[in-house]
């Protein structure tokens, strides 16, 4: 044998020799498909949300703002005649597991009759309350909401403006849903008229 071919296989031996122990050091490859799949296996899946529904929706600290007041205020103008009223605020309305409490942070424009009036409103309404799947019925309510409207310089007493408007309208009885923003209830505007939609949106 001469001595390049001697040569040649030493080299070849000593290349087979380093591959054969590079890939005893190396760790195994694992296939690129079945490491996906076990890191996608090991890594948690992350619970889904469940929507809230029924009176569990109801519970928190919600507010009610200016234009939903406005559109409710439109509805009760239109459902009494000669009577118009505006609204600049909102109002608060939160529900524990059995109670609520309404407070009310507004002013009003009134109109009744040709004559304008401006009102202001202070305390609230706090009483228990029950609800199904899509109704919430209150009761043993207090009021101390305070009413004071004053028509072309003459100020008067308007609680029980105030309180006759409450008996047949907002939520002593009535259809609610539980949205995507916080529960929709359906505030009454007098018996027999139309109700209108309230979103309550979370409390600042």
């Amino acid at each position: 044998m001469s001595t390049e071919l001697r040569r040649v296989r030493a080299l070849a031996a000593v290349s087979l020799l380093s591959l054969v122990a590079l890939t005893a050091c190396a760790p195994p490859t694992a296939d690129p498909g079945e490491s996906a799949e076990e890191t996608d296996a090991a890594a948690p899946a992350e619970p889904e949300e469940e929507a809230v529904s029924g009176p569990e929706c109801l519970i928190g600290d919600w507010y009610i703002a200016e234009d939903q007041m406005k559109a409710y205020y439109a509805a009760l103008s239109a459902a009494n005649a000669g009577l118009d009223i505006g609204v600049e605020g909102g109002t608060g309305l939160s529900f524990t597991e059995s109670t609520y409490a309404y407070t009310p942070d507004f002013s009003i424009l009134v109109q009744v009759s040709g004559a304008e009036g401006t009102g202001t409103i202070t305390g609230g309404v706090t009483g228990d309350y029950s609800a199904t799947e899509n109704e919430i019925t209150t009761s043993h309510d207090v009021s101390d909401v305070a009413l004071s409207v004053t028509v072309s310089g003459i100020t008067v007493d308007g609680a029980g403006l105030f309180d006759s408007i409450l008996d047949s309208a907002p939520i002593n009885s009535a259809p609610y849903e539980c949205g995507a923003d916080g529960p929709i209830i359906q505030f009454k505007t007098g018996e027999g008229s139309p109700t209108v939609p309230m979103q309550l949106t979370p409390a600042a």
